[in-house]
């Protein structure tokens, strides 16, 4: 083989490296939904562990969440809070599509689709946004939601709750029952 086939042959075997990286700096660093956010980090695939005196009192789950370390504070995308109680047992299931955690209180906050379902029975609350407040381990909601239990249906444009759903409070509510309504209270949030 003479020296110009060597390099022709060198030539040929370098091209696709070279091609491969010239390519490579071509692409996007960052996809569409990523681009013009102001966060100190963006974490994919994030799973924290929300506790209360040493206790785990939380799991909470999203897709992508964006830090703001100055704020203190996380913005979420595609959330899951599991609630749990005491024992360690899980309580129930918060989803949502958006949400804010709060590093110094620990609160959430919820937006878009919010569903809250017990762990075991039937209840289940639906509203578009609602805070999950930690210290006092309860849920306020300040939209119109409806609460599913079984038999009884309540309806109503704001409500105070245990993250259990097992004490819920609004203000003028209304109800669609088969039985006794007088499971759920009609009080006033506090």
């Amino acid at each position: 083989m003479g020296r110009s086939s060597v390099v022709l042959a060198l030539l040929l075997l370098a091209a696709p490296a070279l091609t491969g990286c010239r390519e490579e700096s071509e692409r996007e660093l960052a996809s569409e939904t990523l681009l013009g956010r102001e966060a100190d980090q963006v974490l994919v695939g994030v799973e924290m562990n929300l506790t209360r005196d040493g206790v785990r009192r939380g799991v909470l789950v999203a897709d992508t969440a964006f830090s703001f370390q100055e704020e203190g504070r996380l913005e979420l995308r595609n959330l899951v809070l599991t609630f749990f109680g005491e024992t360690g047992t899980e309580q129930g299931v918060l989803t949502g599509r958006e949400g804010e955690y709060d590093f110094e209180t620990g609160d959430v906050e919820v937006r878009g689709s919010v569903e809250v379902t017990e762990a075991v029975g039937a209840k289940r609350l639906v509203t578009e946004r609602l805070r999950y407040l930690a210290a006092p381990d309860s849920l306020y909601g300040d939209t119109a939601f409806v609460l599913y239990r079984p038999g009884l249906e309540m309806r109503g444009d704001s409500f105070v709750s245990d993250a259990q759903l097992d004490n819920v409070q609004s203000l003028n509510p209304s109800f669609v029952s088969e039985g006794d309504a007088s499971a759920v209270q009609g009080d006033s949030p506090q």
